[in-house]
């Protein structure tokens, strides 16, 4: 694949562009394969679907059924999941698959049409890949506001009585919980992924990989055992190196969204728990350090 640049601009020397990045390959590269997940841009709709695809169902039985084969898992879940929950879930996870692919899919053809901040170019300075690290935290911020914030309203009595309602019948979440919603929940809670292009520039690359890595954080946090540091944001794993993987307070874990599916008026937030507790809606019988503490090995069933 090689990525050309034909009208750049400058920031911070970084080489972007309006114009459309061509991806080209040889007979035996992505393009002519059912097997390779295909380009990060350029393949159009069924390289985006293909790549979501992957990405969630492949992660959401790793972590399903065959981690808690493998070794010990702390579970922090209360009660017993439904019978035929996780074929129900995985199913229901289809209609958002294909809508998130086809919103990758327009960002494509934004940047195709010279519309929006995305450029293309690789860095080439230390000032070029500090700006790539900067634009992980600014999409890390933006994610987690835009998702507490639609998360909030998807639980006012209309949104939730005709649209959310379908997440929350999972009361004891999956790894296939994590885009078992309704198509009109689907569209609001990606609808960021293309408004994000137009308020900063990011790589048109990083912006495809970035919100692959999204799916999985999604899936790890409905898995009932907890995942902190093992898929960490760009925050908890600086936090992590930096603490020796000590508990931040300031950073969501998996017990902090299974207690929203317990209690659904608190715990909306995604990356970062600071909207939760600057908003009063974070559960009382929440406390990091005591959601993270050793617990007796258990496995996980169901």
């Amino acid at each position: 694949m090689a990525w050309y640049s034909p009208a750049p601009y400058s920031l911070l020397g970084l080489n972007t562009t309006f114009a459309a990045v061509a991806a080209r390959s040889s007979p035996s590269t992505a393009h002519s394969s059912i097997w390779s997940l295909g380009p990060l841009y350029g393949g159009g709709y069924t390289v985006a679907l293909r790549q979501v695809a992957a990405v969630y169902y492949g992660v959401a039985i790793l972590l399903h059924f065959l981690l808690p084969l493998l070794v010990p898992l702390r579970s922090v879940q209360c009660g017993k999941r439904r019978p035929w929950q996780v074929l129900q879930e995985a199913i229901n996870s289809a209609g958002p698959i294909a809508i998130k692919a086809a919103v990758l899919t327009a960002v494509e053809r934004l940047h195709a049409d010279g519309r929006g901040l995305l450029y293309s170019g690789w860095p080439q300075t230390r000032a070029q890949w500090a700006y790539l690290a900067v634009s992980v935290a600014v999409l890390d911020y933006f994610h987690d506001a835009w998702f507490y914030w639609t998360h909030r309203a998807l639980h006012s009595r209309m949104l939730f009585r005709h649209v959310h309602y379908l997440h929350h019948r999972s009361t004891v979440p999956t790894a296939f919980s994590g885009y078992s919603f309704h198509a009109a929940e689907a569209v609001l809670v990606f609808g960021n992924e293309v408004l994000e292009v137009f308020l900063v520039p990011f790589h048109v690359g990083l912006h495809r990989a970035y919100h692959l890595y999204t799916t999985i954080i999604h899936i790890g946090g409905h898995v009932g055992y907890e995942m902190a540091p093992l898929i960490p944001t760009l925050e908890a794993a600086v936090w992590g190196l930096l603490s020796w993987g000590a508990p931040a307070k300031a950073l969501n874990t998996v017990a902090h969204h299974d207690l929203h599916h317990r209690c659904p008026g608190s715990h909306f937030s995604l990356y970062f728990t600071h909207w939760d507790r600057w908003c009063g809606t974070q559960h009382p019988a929440y406390r990091h350090a005591d959601m993270l503490r050793p617990l007796p090995p258990m496995r996980l069933t169901g």
